[in-house]
């Protein structure tokens, strides 16, 4: 067994079975081995590929929503990016680089902020965003050693290639007060830990992980219904969302998601802007958690800490939190009518127009076809957007949001 997989074996020998939460936050996160605190996972060489990662016309489309937002909201002089689990950078740096063609609201950007865990992905993200060449960058270090086991320094802050300055945070409650808030939060969402019920005729019981020994398992661990109602089970299943279901139905809970998005909304309320957030999934229900390794299907309870996990967003949940804060919602709407409404076809068009030779051509061609995909399972119909605001006077609507198809 993997030092992880010992880990949580030890903990389930101690403790008994343990949520699929809690699994997941250790599988994703544990300092040790979790799978986000190692080498580069994004990418054909990685484990899966993102929008941003297939086409540089995914961000500037979003930076450019970014800029209609601001103008929907009166052009605020001073204005905070922030974006949740950034990977690469790489949707960033492609919304910086749309944004620095608009030079009213480029000077407007006072910080771009990055809340991310991993120390890893902090320095794959200065490479992408500045020039690690460039002494003007001027990172900033930390000797915390909080999410590394390798006792080295974590990237604090740094200057961006396109002026602003970059900072790393390790969540929203480090963001002060005072200042116009845009947030993004591009698959961020589907990796937050899930706690997986099942309704039956004795109420709802919590799906748990336990230990698999049997000599003709291919697992180390398995998922059992625990029989007796957890203090999960009982906290989290009464909400209304779910007192349609009936006995056999399964739905999958993410607390933290619900916090977070309620604090985004708070945010935003205290000092006006807008979240977008776009990501997998749909409305509540389902039984969905997954593992995906090597851009491949694999068992979630198998050699944890090398397969991403992740689980689709019930985009239902992320609305009830974020109007417990007392601010406007929009959609979801498909990835495909986002990108649309955006002008990506106007886009695609430039790029051909300026694309070295046919085999750019085929390659520009194929990654827009990628990304508004609406055919069963295709991106452009899998994928929502989803956008957060406070009530504005005129009663506005962000762009692409006038119509939920």
């Amino acid at each position: 067994m993997s030092q992880l997989s010992k880990h949580l074996a030890d903990t389930i020998r101690i403790s008994g079975p343990m949520s699929i939460a809690h699994y997941m936050r250790q599988v994703l996160t544990n300092p040790i081995s979790g799978y986000y605190m190692k080498g580069d996972i994004f990418g054909t060489k990685g484990d899966f590929i993102t929008s941003p990662e297939i086409s540089q016309m995914f961000g500037e489309l979003v930076g450019i929503w970014l800029i209609t937002e601001w103008m929907r909201q009166g052009k605020p002089q001073k204005v905070r990016l922030v974006e949740f689990g950034p990977g690469r950078g790489t949707l960033m740096d492609d919304a910086l680089r749309a944004i620095s063609q608009f030079k009213e609201f480029a000077s407007t950007i006072e910080s771009v902020n990055l809340i991310e865990a991993s120390p890893h992905m902090r320095r794959n993200q200065f490479n992408t965003l500045c020039d690690p060449n460039e002494q003007s960058s001027k990172p900033a270090y930390t000797s915390s050693t909080m999410y590394s086991n390798e006792k080295q320094p974590v990237l604090l802050d740094a200057l961006s290639k396109q002026g602003p300055q970059i900072k790393w945070l390790d969540g929203i409650e480090e963001l002060d007060d005072g200042i116009f808030t845009l947030v993004t939060a591009h698959e961020f969402f589907d990796a937050m830990p899930i706690h997986k019920f099942e309704k039956t005729e004795q109420g709802w019981r919590e799906l748990m992980v336990d230990l698999d020994d049997s000599e003709d398992s291919a697992h180390n661990f398995r998922i059992i219904l625990h029989p007796k109602p957890t203090s999960s089970s009982m906290a989290y299943t009464s909400h209304l969302l779910f007192s349609q279901c009936q006995v056999g139905d399964r739905i999958e809970v993410s607390p933290d998601s619900w916090v977070i998005a309620n604090r985004i909304a708070g945010l935003l309320k205290r000092n006006g802007g807008s979240g977008l957030i776009i990501d997998y999934g749909g409305m509540t229900g389902g039984d969905t958690l997954r593992a995906i390794k090597s851009h491949q299907i694999v068992h979630p309870m198998s050699n944890p800490g090398t397969a991403d996990l992740s689980a689709d967003v019930d985009f239902e949940y992320i609305k009830d939190a974020s109007k417990a804060e007392g601010v406007q919602t929009f959609g979801p709407i498909t990835q495909s009518h986002f990108l649309h409404s955006l002008g990506i076809e106007l886009r695609l068009k430039k790029l051909l127009e300026n694309a070295a030779d046919e085999r750019r051509q085929k390659v520009l061609f194929s990654s827009y076809e990628r990304l508004v995909d609406e055919r069963a399972g295709g991106m452009g119909k899998v994928y929502k957007a989803f956008a957060i605001s406070p009530y504005t006077s005129n009663n506005s609507v962000p762009v692409a949001f006038g119509v939920n198809p």
